[in-house]
Parts: structure tokens; C-alpha cells; sequence
């Protein structure tokens, strides 16, 4: 793994959700961490790349990395509070 890249204890893989979808994914996935560990989220919706950042600002859960691999991928790293 690269070292730019935060080593997650959690992924959540989730082609084809919208983004109204996404973050309730998100907060459930993360319930079930311990606090500081980091959850990965893979996205191809472009909503996304607003709304997890926005959800993380909401909920205090830092968005620690965010990848844009290409013009609909996206990799979000966020460490629960």
C-alpha cells in the first residue's frame, strides 16, 4: 500500500449507490468501529464527492484522504471520531 494512503480496519465497497443511500451506509459501517479507526469508502457516484465530506463535517468523523481515481471512482478514508 502506498504511503499516502491511510490503512482502513473497514470497507465499505458501494458501486451504485446514490449518495442519499451512501451515508446511511456510511454511518451504520462506522458504528461498528472502534474510535480512531479508519473506515475506506469506494464511490462512483459524483454526488459523492460533496456529500461524504459534508457528512463528515456534520457527524465529526474526520475525512482524514479522499482518491478521485478517475472521472467516477472515489476512495474516502474517514477516522471515526
Amino acid at each position: 500500500m502506498a504511503a499516502n494512503i491511510p490503512e482502513a480496519r473497514a470497507v465499505l465497497d458501494a458501486p451504485g449507490t446514490s449518495c442519499a443511500y451512501l451515508t446511511p451506509l456510511i454511518k451504520e459501517r462506522i458504528a461498528r468501529l472502534q474510535s480512531s479507526e479508519v473506515l475506506e469508502v469506494r464511490s462512483d457516484d459524483p454526488a459523492s464527492r460533496n456529500g461524504v465530506p459534508a457528512w463528515s463535517r456534520m457527524t465529526g468523523n474526520q475525512l482524514i484522504a479522499s482518491l478521485e481515481e478517475d472521472e467516477h471512482n472515489t476512495r474516502f478514508f474517514l477516522r471515526k471520531k
